[in-house]
């Protein structure tokens, strides 16, 4: 198990500034972007905890790790080999900026807005590095399957509650869980990281039109061609 308290995450005006703008925005001088770019700094607190685990047995769309827990997904499954090394894996950026954001929604939108997409931009630049962390040992072709993503048919988010037993992110790195299996704080993520022959990327089957964060179009629904029939010889 590895817990990292402080991940250095580097936020550049540059860099954040297209993304505002992009978005929404262009009537925001690049002073004031700045000014928020601090403040946001001063809010965030990225930490992480992740471990390495086997895929022990692979059975239709059950994979069982060495730890004793089992993962129900179709995408797992169908990607993943027996006694493949995976890790699991939770990222936050803290409490702090999200309540700010709350209470700056009430005197200004704007600022409320800028902090909160600052906020998800840290937390993908705090994602980013763990990922680069597990790619160090797994390889550079990593695929990142994440509960609930897509439309989450593939990897039910349900399945966010055998990640936080097996990481106790609650304990290690202050996230817990709903009943709803939504993560508190808001501004986290979690998920599996593994080595793959072809990236997954779960927008490629999400048919949601009008979203922000697509990171490829989509391809159609997916089919899987392995669960039903893997040989397990």
């Amino acid at each position: 198990m590895e817990v990292i308290d402080s991940i250095p995450v580097e936020l550049d005006t540059r860099e954040i500034l297209p993304i505002i703008r992009a978005k929404r925005l262009g009537r925001l001088e690049e002073k004031n972007i700045g000014a928020l770019l601090d403040e946001c700094r001063r809010l965030i607190e990225p930490k992480a905890v992740y471990t390495f685990l086997r895929a022990k047995t692979i059975e239709k769309d059950e994979v069982r790790l060495d730890s004793g827990h089992t993962l129900t997904s179709i995408i797992l499954a169908d990607m993943l080999e027996r006694d493949q090394e995976i890790a699991t894996h939770v990222v936050t950026i803290g409490p702090r900026l999200e309540k700010e954001v709350s209470e700056a929604g009430r005197s200004s939108v704007l600022r409320a807005w800028v902090l909160e997409n600052m906020g998800d931009h840290a937390l993908a630049k705090a994602g980013a590095y763990v990922r680069s962390r597990v790619e160090e040992r797994l390889g550079s072709a990593i695929s990142g399957f994440g509960p609930g993503t897509g439309t989450g048919r593939l990897f039910g988010i349900e399945q966010q509650k055998v990640l936080f037993q097996i990481l106790d992110p609650a304990k290690n790195i202050g996230v817990s869980l709903t009943p709803g299996y939504l993560m508190v704080p808001r501004k986290s993520v979690s998920g599996v990281f593994a080595a793959t022959s072809r990236e997954y990327v779960a927008c490629q089957y999400c048919p949601r039109e009008k979203c922000q964060n697509r990171r490829k179009p989509f391809s159609g629904e997916y089919y899987s061609v392995r669960c039903e029939n893997r040989d397990l010889s």
